[in-house]
C-alpha cells in the first residue's frame, strides 16, 4: 500500500468522528488536515491544498455540501475531489460532490471511496 505523502482534509462537526476518520486515514498513510466547521476548512484551503477532501454534509448550522459547491466553484480548489458523508444515507439534492458514503457503511466503503477519488 502507497500512499505517495496524499493529503487529505476531514471536516466534521462531530468530534468522535473526525478523530475516528483521522485515525482510520491516518493508519493508511495519509497526511490528514481536520476542520470542524465551514470557516476552518476554509481557512485550512487558503494555506493548503490537500488532494481530496472528505466532508461531512450537515455541520451542526452549516451545510456541507454548501461548502462542497463553494470549493468546487473555487479557482485553484475546484479539482480536487470531494466526498460526502452522511449519517442519515441520503445523499444531497443538487449537491456536485465526487462521491457519496453513508457513515453507517464499513470503514472500507469510505478507504475505497477516498482511493478511487484519488485514482482519478
Amino acid at each position: 500500500m502507497t500512499t505517495d505523502g496524499k493529503t487529505l482534509l476531514i471536516i466534521d462537526d462531530e468530534e468522535d468522528w473526525l478523530s475516528l476518520l483521522e485515525k482510520l486515514l491516518s493508519a493508511e498513510g495519509y497526511c490528514v488536515l481536520t476542520a470542524q466547521n465551514c470557516a476552518g476548512a476554509m481557512d485550512i484551503l487558503s494555506r493548503n491544498r490537500p488532494h481530496c477532501i472528505i466532508s461531512d454534509v450537515r455541520l451542526g448550522a452549516e451545510d456541507g455540501s454548501m461548502l462542497c459547491c463553494r470549493i468546487k466553484s473555487a479557482p485553484g480548489l475546484s479539482d480536487i475531489p470531494v466526498i460526502m458523508l452522511s449519517g442519515i444515507g441520503e445523499e444531497p439534492a443538487n449537491c456536485c460532490c465526487d462521491a457519496f458514503v453513508c457513515k453507517a457503511d464499513s470503514a472500507s466503503s469510505i478507504l475505497a471511496a477516498v482511493k478511487k477519488a484519488l485514482s482519478k
